[in-house]
């Protein structure tokens, strides 16, 4: 067993610890305050990370990106997350979706949007699939014709018309495209009724509805999108028809809820980090409260919960890179590592004591934050769910 990462990861991580503390840390909790949306979106601090490579970092480098594989989105996702995790997650979804699409793309595709892609900083990428009725359906074993995505798509000569809503989608309204899942046969279960489309902003009959206000990843953007007689060429479909859970379970399914969790542990760390510095400066009984035991015990638990967390999703990630990969692996990291999370912000909260809750300090972002990985990339019920088929 070897866990030295290479020198690529290095200056990878390297890069992005140091995005993190000059670009992201003294600026965005003033930057969380903005109640405006489309003010507070920062898309100054992301233009600087994608000049910097990190937008691009998941696709090949002969096609022009960084070339990342899945256990170096980690480790690249984790120290992003260090310094927010909106952030973090702005460029993960971005990460995962233009990975799909470059597996599922026609050259046709291909040359249409990926030059694009490439050039523009500010084109950052979503995914359509949670509706207002439909979320975890669309994972769990069990489907039906009622199961599942309700957005139909129906074919209209040689183009599709699209009529539904999404909902709580992450890079929703800023991304510049979308890949949209549509139900296209009413009368089979979501394994085989599914297609994927592409569509743009531009398109008539697409809507961005409401921004959705959360209570953490304040930096990054949620919202409905809308259809309403959306015609989208066949030429923007993206796989077979009824073929979208099947192009979704294949070689790209393997890294994406992994590298989802492993933004997660930034937030844990840096509220770990926070409460151990605050330990060893808050003297109370005649001494730093990392001499008490009480407060020595709770950092111990995040410091071995942390560890665990990284080196669980890391041999996930190991593992996803090779033919013998075990899906329940992958699930039940984001399970374990969003739980631990939690875990450790709060038990980082209480070392900080009455101040901790207060919002001068920084525990109260980063517990906010790490809430969210116990739904975001799939409720970790879900993930039990899921990985209950492996066992």
């Amino acid at each position: 067993m070897d866990f030295t990462l290479t020198e690529r990861q290095l200056e990878l991580q390297k890069l992005a610890h140091d995005y993190a503390k000059n670009e992201l840390k003294p600026y965005v909790r003033e930057r969380e305050r903005i109640t405006d949306p489309a003010e507070r979106f920062p898309w100054d601090i992301l233009e600087t990370g994608s000049r910097l490579g990190l937008r691009t970092l998941s696709i090949p480098e002969e096609i022009g990106g960084g070339g990342a594989d899945i256990l170096t989105l980690c480790i690249v996702g984790e120290e992003i997350g260090w310094g927010d995790l909106g952030v973090a997650v702005t460029f993960d979804q971005t990460w995962k979706i233009i990975h799909f699409l470059d597996i599922v793309w026609n050259e046709a595709q291909r040359a249409k949007f990926l030059p694009a892609f490439l050039e523009d900083h500010h084109f950052h990428l979503a995914v359509g699939m949670t509706e207002p009725e439909v979320g975890s359906e669309n994972f769990i074993p069990e489907e039906g014709p009622e199961l599942g995505v309700r957005t139909s798509a129906v074919r209209d000569g040689e183009d599709w018309i699209i009529n539904g809503k999404k909902h709580y989608i992450s890079n929703g309204g800023i991304a510049k495209l979308y890949v949209l899942v549509c139900r296209t046969d009413p009368t089979v279960g979501v394994s085989q009724g599914v297609t994927y489309f592409m569509v743009t902003p531009d398109m008539e009959g697409f809507s961005i509805g409401k921004i959705h206000e959360k209570m953490g990843q304040q930096l990054s953007q949620n919202a409905e999108l809308i259809f309403e007689n959306c015609r989208v060429p066949d030429d923007y479909r993206v796989t077979a028809v009824g073929g979208g859970v099947a192009a979704r379970s294949g070689p790209f399914s393997r890294g994406s809820v992994i590298e989802s969790a492993a933004t997660n542990l930034g937030p844990a760390r840096a509220a770990y980090e926070d409460a151990l510095e605050f330990a060893k400066t808050r003297i109370q009984g005649g001494k730093p409260i990392i001499e008490h035991q009480g407060v020595g015990f709770m950092l111990a638990d995040c410091f071995v919960e942390y560890e665990a967390s990284r080196q669980m999703l890391h041999y996930a990630a190991w593992r996803a890179m090779r033919d013998n990969y075990d899906p329940k692996l992958g699930y039940m990291a984001k399970a374990y590592t969003s739980e631990a999370g939690f875990r450790i912000a709060t038990r980082a909260l209480e070392v900080w004591g009455g101040t901790g809750y207060m919002t001068e300090a920084p525990m109260e972002k980063y517990l906010r934050d790490v809430i969210s990985f116990l739904h975001s990339a799939g409720t970790n019920q879900a993930q039990r769910i899921r990985a209950m088929k492996y066992l």
